[in-house]
């Protein structure tokens, strides 16, 4: 009897060992596949393995990374989740679940992971940063802030945070702060072509287009500007009377632009300096059929202006009355009255328009005068003429 015990417990320990070599060789075996990125197949292993024996931390977060690369999302976050509830492993299963969340453009719980990561780790720069910016895509600038600074102040050399952070100092039109940290960021990388755009946005509010031509330059044969950098570029030598220069980068601002508005009316002030009338007419016209924006009436102005300096009244009236449709201006009025005066045989038109212009609140009084007495004058004539 005693004999057949032994026996029995031979057979049970020999079993046993053969299954624990069994999942040694399977571990093994799902490890080499991991390494060489055949995740498929490695997750079948780990799979089978954690059937078996679901407490091995390094395998279940093997499988769950097999599961993220493959871009099922779901198995992944069961394995990260289980992990999870590992205390010895919890600082893993956060970082994972975090950078998982993240992919997943799922602000909210990536943001919850990444503050227990941050509450762990508090002097980790690129968790303070993942942080900032999770708050970020939230909308959430205030909260973001803090982490951005925390982040920069533990590596100032990450870009992302120096771009996160001059954005925002640009934003809310801290220059003097966003113009510290890009420079210093390009005395450290000089070819740093995302910096060298934000120096020249923050430069172009300021209004320093002398700068921020210089700045742009800086890219020429490494980079071709888009059109919103071209327009910036065109209008900064606009300002410093570079005409052809403006001319060709608003031209080149025009290719496949969605909303050229700004581009011709930059456009046709250029052409008008260079006393190119025929081409600042066509880009003020171009201008206006695009116009969207507040200022549509100053296309129209400048169109009017241009038509009555040629003595085209009949072309210079209907822009008259756009521009006084968009803006409200009551200035508009005292021009269109002239140009009505000398354009409309019935006089009533532009007496019409002189007493709009004396009713308004406009502060010329020289022009207030003339309207009057040039309406009392019209009116005379009409009465003599009936």
């Amino acid at each position: 009897m005693k004999k057949l015990i032994y026996i029995f417990l031979i057979l049970i320990i020999t079993s046993v060992g053969f299954s624990q070599g069994d999942a040694s060789v399977k571990i093994e075996e799902a490890n080499q596949l991991f390494s060489q990125q055949d995740y498929g197949q490695a997750l079948i292993f780990y799979h089978d393995i954690l059937r078996e024996d679901s407490t091995q931390n390094i395998l279940l977060e093997k499988a769950g990374l097999s599961a993220y690369r493959l871009g099922d999302f779901k198995l992944a976050k069961q394995f990260f989740h289980q992990l999870e509830s590992n205390v010895d492993s919890s600082e893993i299963a956060f970082k994972n679940l975090a950078s998982l969340y993240e992919a997943e453009e799922n602000s909210p719980k990536a943001i919850k992971y990444y503050t227990r990561l941050v509450k762990a780790d508090p002097e980790n720069p690129l968790f303070n940063r993942k942080l900032g910016q999770q708050y970020q895509k939230s909308g959430l600038l205030l909260e973001a802030y803090p982490y951005f600074i925390k982040a920069y102040t533990l590596n100032s050399k990450d870009n992302y945070t120096v771009r996160a952070l001059a954005n925002i100092f640009i934003d809310n039109k801290q220059f003097p702060t966003a113009d510290s940290i890009l420079e210093k960021a390009l005395a450290y990388d000089s070819l740093n072509i995302n910096n060298t755009l934000l120096l020249a946005r923050s430069k172009y509010n300021q209004k320093q287009y002398d700068t921020t031509t210089f700045v742009l330059r800086t890219l020429r044969g490494r980079l071709d500007l888009d059109n919103y950098y071209n327009k910036m570029l065109g209008y900064s030598y606009l300002q410093i009377d570079s005409f052809d220069l403006a001319i060709h980068h608003l031209h080149m601002s025009l290719v496949n632009e969605g909303n050229p508005e700004y581009a011709h009316y930059y456009l046709g002030i250029a052409y008008e300096k260079l006393e190119d009338i025929e081409s600042a007419v066509h880009h003020y016209q171009e201008a206006a059929k695009a116009g969207i924006s507040k200022d549509v009436d100053l296309y129209h102005k400048n169109l009017a202006r241009i038509y009555n300096e040629k003595n085209d009244l009949r072309k210079a009236i209907p822009h008259y009355q756009d521009a006084y449709k968009y803006s409200k201006d009551p200035l508009i009025l005292f021009f269109h009255a002239r140009a009505a005066d000398i354009y409309y045989k019935d006089k009533n038109i532009a007496i019409n328009y002189y007493k709009k212009y004396e009713d308004s609140d406009h502060k010329n009084v020289e022009y207030k005068q003339y309207a009057k007495e040039r309406r009392r004058y019209l009116r005379e004539q009409v009465h003599l003429s009936k």
